[in-house]
């Protein structure tokens, strides 16, 4: 009598990787009788090149945000957070969201896609971070730094002092890399636009300082895009220190490499990403010095039966020996192959190897600027901005998902942005010295085990 119960699948993360790799995996279901679970702490997963301006307010928040059980309508979701793992027995232990006791499933397949959380260097290298800046990796975090200018602005429009209001408006961005770009282009127009609507503020009150220890900024596209990339900011009034680092992060000041004081009143801290922490905390997973997950060229985990990984917490090396980079765009192309190589599998066929490669990059810088690089062809200015929508709005899940964000931007173009608190935030309490919130725990940015 042969077995008809269906093959489990199941993937820990409904990030990029996580939801279209279980989208792929729907195609393949009903012939190969697969049953896929999604395991997320969240019922969503964020498109995230739109992250910075749904927070800055030039399309809505819930318009990036995609549902997962939309996404993948074939795929079962269990909105849980994953507490343990034992590859012996393939089981993994997980709690739902708003229960108290832990449950278990087991699988057939399991693929780590956990993503990745924001690099934080060690106390003893740089001091402060996990107090004192912000972040750019949720919707939460995006919501928190533009409440936090409105704040800023509402409270440096009340202050008399040159010098202090010169503090408040002081925005400290580490990391020249594209996120790290894309925010202070952003925030530099939303907030420079807003001080029309204060009576005791100028332009020129609001400055923004970007802080890259390489020797430029946005290293990964061709010199001259970067030069380029970097006259245009500095035209605006951004001053970008290269060549230096951050050591210490307090809440009215940061102190340089060079020992040298900034005194500002926000951090935002984009210096690089790492694989998911929460790896460490499973038992009998390979992992690399970096905490991410050791995958041989075929994405099976090293060593493992069974066991993929996927995304920005797996380390999988193309036909050349390199890892691949932790970038969306090759998360979303990893997909494909990894479904093909997991199906052939149950069919006990050949696996292929893992062969993406990056396309391209985009990187707004505001204003209706920014900068290229795609198959070859090298943009800046105007143009390159209006690709970088298109691309990204053809991109953007759903056809529905893709009109409203048209149409956000079309009505941008005819009426200003409301310079307003999102109120998505508990509100702060702060004095001009204070401590501030970004809306997340401290326990859940040391166990975020979500996979955005």
């Amino acid at each position: 009598m042969t077995d008809t119960s269906p093959v489990r699948i199941v993937i820990l993360g409904g990030g990029f990787g996580g939801a279209y790799l279980a989208q792929v995996l729907q195609k393949y279901a009903k012939k190969q009788n697969l049953e896929i679970i999604i395991i997320d702490r969240n019922n969503f997963f964020v498109f995230y090149p739109l992250l910075v301006e749904a927070g800055t307010g030039s399309i809505e928040p819930r318009h990036c945000t995609v549902p997962i059980r939309d996404f993948a309508r074939k795929s079962e979701l269990l909105m849980a957070e994953v507490k343990g793992l034992d590859v012996a027995s393939k089981s993994v232990r997980f709690r739902l969201i708003g229960d108290d006791g832990d449950r278990k499933i087991t699988y057939d397949h399991l693929v780590v896609a956990l993503g990745s959380v924001t690099r934080i260097l060690p106390e003893e290298i740089v001091s402060g971070v996990r107090e004192h800046a912000f972040e750019m990796k949720h919707m939460t975090d995006a919501v928190a730094v533009r409440d936090r200018a409105i704040e800023l602005l509402e409270l440096a429009n009340a202050t008399e002092d040159p010098e202090e209001r010169r503090r408040l408006l002081h925005f400290v961005i580490v990391g020249g890399n594209v996120t790290g770009i894309e925010v202070v282009g952003e925030l530099e127009t939303f907030i420079r636009d807003a001080t029309i609507m204060y009576r005791n503020l100028r332009r020129e009150d609001c400055s923004f300082t970007v802080v890259e220890m390489a020797p430029s900024i946005l290293g990964i596209l061709p010199e001259h895009l970067h030069q380029w990339a970097h006259r245009q900011l500095t035209s605006r009034g951004i001053e970008i220190l290269n060549g230096i680092s951050v050591k210490e992060v307090h809440a009215d000041h940061v102190v340089t490499s060079e020992d040298k004081s900034i005194p500002c009143s926000t951090v935002i801290w984009t210096a690089g990403i790492a694989p998911n922490p929460v790896l460490r905390e499973f038992e009998g997973l390979p992992l690399n010095k970096f905490g991410g997950l050791e995958c041989e060229g075929d994405y099976s985990a090293k060593g493992l039966d069974g066991v993929w990984g996927l995304g920005d917490c797996a380390s999988v090396p193309c036909p050349d020996g390199k890892p691949m980079p932790p970038l969306a765009q090759i998360a979303i192309r990893q997909a494909p192959q990894l479904a093909h190589n997991i199906v052939a599998t149950i069919r006990g066929k050949a696996l292929k190897p893992a062969d993406v490669h990056v396309q391209g990059i985009l990187v707004p810088l505001g204003r209706h600027r920014g900068v290229a690089s795609i198959k070859g062809l090298k943009l800046e200015g105007f143009f390159a901005w209006a690709m970088w929508r298109a691309i990204y709005l053809l991109k953007t899940p759903g056809w529905r998902r893709r009109f409203r964000v048209a149409m956000d931007w079309f009505i941008n173009l005819f009426c200003k942005r409301d310079y307003v608190q999102l109120g998505m935030i508990p509100a702060s309490h702060r004095e001009f010295h204070g401590q501030h919130s970004t809306g997340r725990s401290k326990e859940e940015i040391d166990s975020d085990s979500s996979g955005d």
